[in-house]
């Protein structure tokens, strides 16, 4: 797909404009229907029984009285769960997988874990009933650090793996040991990062439907890869995946958050029990805050080898990633750091050992840039530590390593290829936006007054699209998902307006208004006569087991499906307008809802004209024998790929690029944190909408501030989560960031149909860093320097206290 394909389209180019975003009015007003929004005729609802423990073995389960209340309609245990299904199936295939059913049986291995299930004809009565179900446990010690899990004394979780890591790794790419040999210096650093995650405004739930007459299941519910839900759910209820119907409404919110299929599976194992009666279950959030997912907690150690003059010749990284108690995502976290392994920098030699180990906290799974922002923070680290160990200065050491604008595109060791960008240009610019020197100097007169004023510096990649054969470097090629695509259908309405159904889901991040502009531009259209359905539904929209709204990957893989089928719709159009006007159709132009011959403006047609005559007049020759004007497309990257022999492989397809600079000031008594000022220069190539660029490019952003100074899971050594509500688990307010200021760069992608790159998760990747360092910076005069996060003034405050150097203790 190239960027020529708008050759017969003429007139307003819709893609480049800010255009408002179509869905505000339905948000705005109350029109849109979100998943609690459904009410079915006689619907039953669901309440969950969760373990109080965080490792216990399951002596007894007693339901009977719960069973018993009046307008409960069934109850759900564990030992039924695993008669009638079978266990949940892991996004990689693991060497050796745990057995992890929709409820726990045998034991329980996280706070929060079901255990058993009630449906009711309200909420209230089924909560009512989970205080009838007797349990009991015998409790059993718990681990909830990844290092301590890994000790040869510690608690094993899941039996039938013998061990508590269930994969581990190692990946040298380039030649590591000369690197090391010929380095004037090893520079050492260890960086730690905490459990958080985005907390999207509508929890995560699901709706269940069993038709015994057909056997076919209907879920109406939270997803962001529908393809993959329908498999999993399919394969535990032993059904055919034909006979499994999803439906995801418009989400409010997600961020990868919504991926735990083991609920749709428990509400459908319900539903199945009461054959035909809808069943209904929505989270509220101290389940979700306890038990949907968390991002992953890591330990990262590293080791640079660098030149006296601050060049980088080669990195060592060893990981130890907490995946909590579950399956979903593990390994994910480690084999997508691969893609942003070197960052913004030209290293030559690299070495990457993964561990993924299982402890007694809530499962992970995606959190906006999954594993990325941990990488980002750790080579960003690891560049401030080389400018500490040089004496240089940070913007040096990064202009000195930067990846060079003619050097695209640039292959990394790890086999990412980069598209395009200007690293030394993007940097310069953020520290142009926020007059660099002039804080520098007003940075000296404040140390001069005994204050602790800060600026930080972080740059990053925003890897965009995951290439799903990266599971093959655990599960070897013998793993069936691999590569990426969309697919997409688009119909021209008799009237001359289209419709257009895609794999994507809509969770807020403006996706129909884009498709809209892509698509008008691609028939000769305005945008408001594009009507896209949001509402995913597999009976109706086309889809693959990689279709779904993840990964970053709309701008090169939804867009190149919707220009591939809305193209395949213009050719027809064009082909039918041609016989009418009796020209070629290469002579013919669209524009403004007509289709006009070039040179000749008085010879034209309407696109409704043409439109109508495809659908009514069903005499007329078709140039494809079909009448109509709807055409279907699938599109996969071609430069997806499997793994090498040298286990290389593009984990992620396209690179977007920012450089971030933050101002903040510490109390020097309090060690309360402000961040002043903060600025955002990016590069995603051909923004399809500018305002909505720039509101992703702010969200993400005060995401990624919020994970570095406020948002942790707190687990104390019992695995008890101690934050289970907003009072605990602080989000930013308005008064807690600054407004932030942006410029963009634009270099495009010389492999996405538009030019476009990615932009949905750089500020949630590169902003922890940029705090960090910003941080540090402010706490220079005490000689304290950053290695972990979150950053909280009582953590500072007794590290000061204590005469402490190292953050965190």
């Amino acid at each position: 797909m190239s960027a020529t394909s708008h050759a017969t389209t003429l007139g307003t180019n819709w893609v480049g404009q800010p255009l408002p975003r179509k869905e505000d009015g339905p948000l705005l007003t109350g029109r849109d229907r979100f998943l609690d929004d459904i009410g079915l005729l006689g619907m039953a609802h669901v309440a969950i029984l969760r373990s109080p423990y965080a490792h216990a073995r399951i002596l007894r389960v007693d339901a009977s009285a719960a069973a018993a209340l009046p307008s409960v309609l069934a109850v759900l245990t564990g030992e039924e769960v695993v008669r009638v299904s079978r266990p949940q199936r892991g996004r990689i295939p693991l060497p050796v997988s745990p057995q992890v059913y929709a409820l726990a049986h045998d034991k329980v291995v996280y706070v929060g874990q079901p255990v058993a299930a009630v449906a009711a004809i309200d909420r209230a009565t089924a909560e009512d009933a989970l205080d009838l179900i007797e349990v009991e446990y015998e409790p059993l010690p718990a681990v909830v650090t990844p290092e301590g899990a890994m000790a040869p004394d510690a608690p094993i979780l899941f039996e039938e793996v013998g061990s508590n890591i269930l994969w581990h790794d190692t990946f040298p790419y380039g030649d590591v040991d000369g690197a090391f040999e010929r380095a004037d210096r090893v520079v050492r650093e260890r960086v730690t990062i905490h459990r958080y995650l985005s907390t999207p405004l509508e929890t995560f739930g699901s709706i269940a439907q069993f038709d015994a007459s057909t056997q076919t299941m209907t879920i109406w519910g939270s997803a962001h890869q529908p393809g993959q839900e329908i498999n999993n759910v399919a394969a535990a209820l032993g059904l055919s995946p034909g006979q499994v119907r999803m439906i995801v409404p418009p989400m409010g919110g997600g961020f990868g958050n919504k991926t735990r299929p083991i609920y749709h599976i428990l509400i459908a194992l319900l539903a199945r029990k009461l054959a035909g009666r809808p069943v209904k279950w929505v989270e509220d959030r101290r389940e979700s805050l306890l038990a949907l997912c968390h991002a992953a907690d890591g330990i990262m150690e590293m080791e640079a080898a660098i030149q006296d003059d601050g060049t980088i010749l080669g990195l060592k990284f060893r990981n130890i990633e907490n995946e909590g108690a579950g399956i979903d995502f593990a390994g994910r976290h480690n084999l997508l750091m691969l893609s942003n392994i070197v960052n913004c920098y030209r290293v030559p030699a690299v070495s990457y050992e993964g561990y993924s180990v299982v402890t007694n906290c809530c499962p992970v799974i995606a959190n906006r840039g999954i594993g990325k922002p941990f990488m980002c923070l750790a080579v960003e680290r690891m560049v401030d530590a080389v400018a500490r160990e040089t004496g240089l200065d940070r913007v040096e050491v990064r202009q000195r390593n930067f990846i060079q604008p003619d050097q695209f595109p640039y292959d990394t060791p790890s086999g990412q290829t980069y598209d395009s960008g200007d690293y030394p240009e993007m940097l310069r610019k953020a520290l142009a936006l926020l007059d660099y020197d002039q804080l520098l100097v007003d940075q000296e007169a404040a140390r001069a007054a005994g204050r602790l004023v800060g600026i930080g510096i972080a740059c990053g990649v925003e890897p965009a699209g995951s290439n799903l054969s990266y599971g093959m470097l655990i599960s070897g090629p013998s793993q069936l998902l691999s590569g990426q695509g969309e697919a997409a259908r688009v119909r021209m309405e008799p009237d001359g307006s289209a419709t257009v159904y895609t794999g994507g889901i809509e969770s807020g991040q403006g996706h129909s208004t884009a498709l809209s502009q892509i698509v008008a531009d691609e028939l000769g259209l305005r945008p408001d006569q594009i009507r896209i359905v949001a509402t995913f539904d597999s009976h109706s929209h086309p889809y693959t087991q990689t279709s779904g709204n993840y990964s970053n990957k709309f701008n090169g893989h939804d867009t190149a499906a919707a220009i591939g089928a809305a193209g395949k719709v213009r050719e027809k159009l064009l082909a039918r307008a041609a016989r009418m006007l009796e020209v070629a159709a290469e002579d013919l132009e669209l524009a403004a809802g007509r289709i006009t011959v070039r040179g000749a403006p008085d010879r034209s047609l309407p696109i409704a004209q043409v439109a109508a005559r495809a659908y009514w007049s069903l005499n007329d020759e078709a140039p494809d024998d079909e009448p109509g004007l709807e055409a279907l497309h699938y599109y996969r990257n071609p430069r997806t790929r499997a793994p090498d022999a040298q286990r290389r492989l593009p984990v992620q397809m396209g690179f977007s690029a920012a450089a971030h600079v933050a101002l903040v000031e510490i109390d020097p008594e309090t060690f309360e944190i402000e961040v002043r000022r903060y600025g955002v220069v990016h590069d995603c190539g051909r923004e399809i909408n500018p305002m909505i660029v720039e509101g992703q490019v702010h969200g993400a952003t005060v995401h990624g501030i919020a994970a570095a100074l406020l948002e942790e899971f707190v687990y104390d050594d019992d695995g008890q989560l101690l934050t289970t509500s907003f009072m605990d688990y602080l989000k930013p307010s308005s008064a807690d960031v600054p407004m932030i200021e942006t410029d963009h760069l634009e270099t495009l992608s010389p492999w996405t149909p538009l030019g476009t790159k990615g932009i949905g998760e750089g500020g949630a990747i590169v902003a922890p860093a940029a705090i960090a360092s910003a941080v540090e910076d402010a706490l220079k005069p005490l000689g304290i320097t950053v290695s972990g996060l979150p950053i909280t003034p009582t953590r500072l405050w007794r590290l000061a206290s204590q005469g402490g150097k190292r953050y965190p203790i």
